[in-house]
């Protein structure tokens, strides 16, 4: 694939973050902050990089490291997107900014936009994986997002602790007008989690059909989804299949460093052998069934 063919950019705008996911890479299973800088991308580098690609459609803002509306600099990003007329995927927590600031990026994107706020359980369960965050207030950044017109996705992560809520969650989904109720595949689990406030460790583990559900045949739709929230069955690729090479897409790290995608978020993009690379290094787990092998042959952006 060519730099001229791409139609999709990922993009992490920040390293910041108000979370304390105990799975993320930016912290220790919770506790701690792992070795990083903090930094925002750079405007005028975005602008370049988008400005050189000239089949470029769909623009993503998810992090590794950062949650997208953490960036100090977002709203002059996001108009760099908007002045483009690009479609954007914002995948966020949700927990930052104001309600005014969330209907105002409605109304400026209109339908060229989708956010998919990561929400996992309810009231008294949300916060023991996505720790330090207040659920209240991401459903009332949810709420006004969608109230001033803008097109939600509810997106949840299954453990054995929010299990027991999922009807719950899809029904105030419905209730909310989300447009979709997502799950994530690949669910974050590790085998320590620590309380970020005080470093003690927490029992979270994965939900009880998560070796049943995901298991090479895709998830069956549950009898109580309610048939106005408008979810797909979801199917795991069992070859390997680089969905960066069939969505035609690229890597923009908060550094300004373009990759093949973010499970190589520091990897050059130029000399790249997915296939290689995953068969000699096991460190691309969640990506496994989707990286594949052909190889990466695009021209690097200098």
């Amino acid at each position: 694939m060519k730099l001229s063919q791409v139609k999709w950019l990922h993009v992490e705008p920040t390293t910041r973050c108000n979370a304390w996911c105990p799975a993320c890479a930016r912290n220790k299973n919770g506790f701690g902050l792992t070795n990083f800088k903090i930094t925002d991308l750079s405007v005028d580098r975005l602008k370049f990089v988008i400005d050189s690609l000239p089949a470029l459609e769909t623009v993503q803002f998810c992090g590794n490291r950062g949650d997208p509306c953490a960036s100090k600099i977002l709203d002059q990003q996001l108009e760099v997107i908007q002045n483009k007329k690009l479609y954007l995927q914002l995948r966020t927590n949700g927990n930052l900014r104001s309600k005014k600031w969330w209907s105002n990026l409605a109304k400026n994107f209109s339908n060229k936009l989708e956010v998919w706020f990561a929400i996992d359980g309810l009231a008294d369960t949300h916060s023991i994986y996505r720790q330090g965050l207040s659920w209240q207030k991401t459903i009332d950044n949810a709420e006004s997002f969608i109230n001033a017109g803008g097109n939600a996705i509810w997106q949840f992560i299954p453990f054995a602790h929010n299990e027991h809520q999922i009807k719950d969650c899809m029904q105030l989904a419905t209730k909310m007008n989300f447009s979709k109720f997502e799950f994530i595949k690949n669910a974050r689990y590790s085998k320590k989690s620590f309380h970020y406030k005080t470093g003690k460790p927490i029992d979270i583990k994965p939900w009880s059909k998560h070796s049943i559900k995901w298991k090479g045949k895709g998830i069956k739709p549950n009898p109580w989804m309610n048939s106005n929230l408008n979810i797909k069955n979801k199917k795991i690729v069992a070859k390997k299949n680089c969905m960066h090479l069939d969505l035609k897409s690229i890597f923009l790290n908060p550094q300004g460093k373009i990759t093949p995608c973010c499970y190589m978020s520091n990897t050059p993009l130029n000399s790249v052998d997915i296939n290689s690379t995953i068969e000699t290094k096991n460190f691309l787990p969640d990506c496994i069934e989707t990286c594949g092998s052909n190889k990466v042959d695009y021209k690097t952006i200098l």
